[in-house]
């Protein structure tokens, strides 16, 4: 795979081929890469769905800073009454009205408020990280796809390396230089080749289509997958990889915002026993009969001060204090998790670079062992076992180098989303 080295990756894909996920699925035929993996991924169902709640609490913020800003209305009426009660006589009315409501003094309203904002960043940090997540997902699914389709196309040279041995071996025994039993165990071990075959061809369906499901292509697409052997990759102290996580990351962040939320909801509690006070401005311009005046204006102001509302405010702050609480565990939990993440994602990248060189060195040594066991056979010096046994061990080989790259890169993989690489910036 393809991956950059550095930690900065652009998760932003632009002019890629592939548009953002809809409803159908997408037909693709062609090459598929981790950048358009990555475009791909980010429109994701699932953070489709985190966007759209983010934006929910993003309304909701504005909602709660509606109810501490200025209200203006207008209104109409209209009055013909033609039935004398009481010695009132029958009268017509026609106003138009313009009021105003302005809180002059309103501490809860603008806690409130402040709180629903903080909710809303942290609803979208949320989206991100779900976007983080689904990248690194899309990214494993598409690695071990890549493998199942590598595998497949190795174990056709194992079938055909079978075959050429037992070629071999039927011109060795129709000469007499070999027994005749020879060829039913070269048979069987071509027959078990096949058998591989057979399972890394359903192997590769069975992951190329859980990718297609992932990033919402349509079953019959055919992608084209490479898995390629990644460079040397030099890493960052684990110190550095670390602030980075608490500085990016998106979970981290959501659960700072969501602590300086519960902040200000312990500060809205306690201004509820603050009192308000706000002003109504009203003007009527109009017509009546009998005469009642033609224009007019009212001001009026209104201050409350709660007195006694059996507890309920105590209990309001007693709860918001509790939820301010269990958001800063919840902020501890959230950074010691993404620390662990982050170490454990360096040490399976170190591991899995150790595995690659061994897998490599495992590799040369097969080809080396599979020449001289075949130079040894052709000149009837060798045993016919130590051929199968060769050829057995160079499939292995070269089974284990592949395994060893995708281990690798789905150890990037990890690493990059331990960090918060994938998810988009800002949020």
């Amino acid at each position: 795979m393809r991956r950059a080295l550095g930690f900065a990756i652009v998760v932003v894909a632009i002019g890629l081929g592939l548009s953002p996920l809809s409803a159908k699925p997408l037909r693709w035929t062609g090459r598929l890469d981790d950048a358009q993996v990555i475009a791909r991924a980010q429109g994701s169902f699932d953070a489709r769905l985190a966007t759209l709640n983010s934006e929910i609490a993003a309304e909701q913020a504005g909602s709660a800073r509606a109810q501490a800003l200025p209200e203006v209305s207008v209104s109409e009426t209209t009055l013909k009454s033609t039935l004398a009660q009481l010695g009132m006589p029958a009268a017509r009315q026609t106003y138009a009205s313009l009021n105003a409501t302005v809180p002059l003094f309103a501490p809860q309203a603008w806690e409130v408020a402040r709180a629903a904002g903080s909710n809303a960043e942290a609803a979208r940090a949320s989206a991100a990280m779900s976007v983080n997540r689904g990248v690194s997902d899309a990214l494993v699914a598409y690695n071990a796809a890549a493998l199942a389709r590598a595998v497949e196309k190795l174990r056709k040279v194992d079938v055909r390396d079978q075959r050429s041995h037992l070629a071999f071996t039927l011109e060795r025994v129709r000469t007499g230089a070999a027994p005749r039993y020879l060829i039913a165990r070269d048979e069987a071990a071509l027959a078990r080749a096949q058998q591989f075959e057979e399972d890394a061809r359903s192997e590769a369906v069975r992951t190329v289509q859980a990718l297609d499901v992932l990033l919402n292509f349509d079953v019959t697409s055919n992608l084209i997958l490479t898995l390629d052997a990644p460079a040397a990759t030099s890493l960052p102290r684990f110190g550095e990889l670390e602030r980075r996580a608490y500085a990016q990351r998106p979970d981290v962040i959501a659960a700072e915002r969501s602590l300086l939320a519960a902040r200000e909801r312990i500060a809205a509690a306690r201004d509820g026993y603050l009192p308000t006070i706000s002003a109504a401005v009203q003007t009527y311009n109009g017509f009546s009969n009998p005469a009642l005046g033609n224009a007019g204006s009212q001001i009026g102001i209104t201050a409350s001060l709660p007195l006694f509302d059996g507890g309920s405010r105590g209990v309001d702050v007693r709860r918001a204090e509790l939820e301010y609480d269990r958001t800063r565990v919840e902020l501890a939990r959230t950074k010691l998790q993404a620390q662990a993440e982050v170490h454990d994602a360096v040490s399976d990248l170190e591991a899995a670079e150790r595995n690659r060189v061994t897998a490599n060195s495992e590799l040369r040594n097969a080809k080396i062992d599979m020449r001289i066991t075949d130079l040894r056979a052709r000149a009837g010096k060798g045993i016919e076992l130590d051929v199968l046994d060769a050829l057995a061990t160079l499939a292995g080989a070269r089974e284990n180098v592949l395994r060893a790259t995708a281990r690798y890169d789905d150890a990037l993989v990890r690493l990059h989303a331990a960090v918060g690489d994938y998810a988009p910036h800002p949020f």
